[in-house]
């Protein structure tokens, strides 16, 4: 697999664009600027298949509007985009698309499917998808009051890697760890000041030392100082790896 950390950052961080990986041609969120990311480290929008949105916060999902104009503008609409999302996921990417270029009309993107070739696959938790060689399970994790909040385990032949969108400590996120060879870990906080909504440095270092056949990267960083990465990876945008 081909890993491509888009954006590593949160909504609040200034060196970061918001948390986005791209895992050959499956991106993982699309908050605000992915897009504009993509077109700066030369990834083609037109090459994305698969679409996994994590849970319904802005730096996870609002730059879908931007994906889908754009490609409608460009006419790059010929081959199929799959969006993998949780359930309620299609209602809410129609509302916003109404709410972003619907000019008023309330049935402006009932037809989205249509208009811009895609099929929406709403997943539950714990349920798998199989697709092209890969297999995606989602897991619902812990991220406040945020449900659904998942987290995805991709697997391909004898890999599997992790992705946690937002998530406080939680079983589901341990159950992942077990499973992964690779994590992509939400690590908003330097310290453990938010236990229900994310991970922190400390923590995830932790479980670094505890899970020694998953590998760990820290993404969906604040622009915190780290005096000490332990076994954790830190990669900044426009990374690249091969797993």
């Amino acid at each position: 697999m081909n890993i491509k950390f888009i954006g590593t950052g949160t909504m609040g961080s200034i060196t970061r664009a918001n948390t986005s990986i791209l895992v050959d041609n499956i991106l993982f969120d699309c908050g605000m600027g992915t897009i504009k990311q993509m077109e700066r480290y030369g990834k083609q929008v037109k090459n994305i298949k698969y679409l996994v949105i994590s849970h319904f916060h802005a730096d996870h999902f609002f730059d879908i509007p931007n994906l889908l104009i754009g490609k409608g503008i460009r006419k790059e609409c010929s081959e199929k985009l799959y969006v993998i999302l949780p359930t309620t996921g299609r209602r809410k990417v129609i509302d916003m698309m109404k709410f972003s270029f619907g000019d008023g009309r309330e049935d402006a993107y009932e037809d989205i499917e249509e208009k811009f070739n895609i099929e929406f696959i709403e997943l539950d938790s714990n349920e798998t998808y199989n697709f092209e060689g890969y297999q995606i399970t989602a897991m619902q994790l812990k991220h406040g009051e945020c449900v659904p909040a998942y987290g995805y385990l991709l697997k391909k032949s004898d890999m599997t890697i992790g992705y946690a969108g937002d998530t406080g400590i939680c079983d589901e996120l341990f159950r992942m760890y077990e499973k992964a060879k690779h994590m992509f870990v939400d690590t908003t906080t330097f310290a453990s000041v938010d236990k229900e909504r994310h991970v922190s440095f400390e923590e995830l270092k932790e479980s670094a030392q505890k899970y020694n056949d998953c590998k760990f990267y820290a993404v969906h960083r604040g622009d915190y100082e780290i005096l000490d990465k332990g076994k954790v990876e830190v990669p900044n945008d426009g990374d690249e790896i091969e797993i």
